[in-house]
């Protein structure tokens, strides 16, 4: 389980949410790699659960490999949304053929996030 989140973070429009702190970090099929990128390392079902709070009204949505997850959005200034997401097969070190299903938040338009929260845990 991973449970990463930013205080008081001015997200330009169109922009990755960045994770500044990881509050727990259980296990290694979830793994935050860089400030806004969360890599997904074995098979299975994910629960990704986002809250925040944000100064001016926005819409954030999860992105996985690139694509926006239309079911994993939210819009106004008290944000949140539950959602899994599907990873088909394992990436680990002696699997050089696979890469790993990564997943980031994205915000549409700009913003100071008062806080921002996000939970992923491998459900199966």
């Amino acid at each position: 389980m991973l449970q990463a989140y930013s205080i008081n973070v001015d997200v330009a429009a169109d922009s990755i949410v960045p994770f500044n702190n990881v509050s727990v970090d259980k296990g290694c099929a979830e793994e935050l790699t860089g400030v806004g990128t969360i890599e997904l390392e074995k098979a299975g079902i994910y629960v990704v659960h986002v809250d925040a709070s944000v100064s001016t009204a926005t819409t954030i949505q999860l992105i996985r490999n690139g694509v926006p997850l239309p079911q994993a959005q939210s819009t106004g200034t008290s944000l949140s949304f539950t959602t899994y997401v599907q990873v088909e097969g394992n990436n680990c070190n002696c699997n050089c053929r696979t890469s790993p299903v990564t997943i980031q938040l994205h915000n549409l338009t700009g913003t100071v996030f008062d806080n921002v929260n996000i939970v992923v845990r491998k459900a199966g």
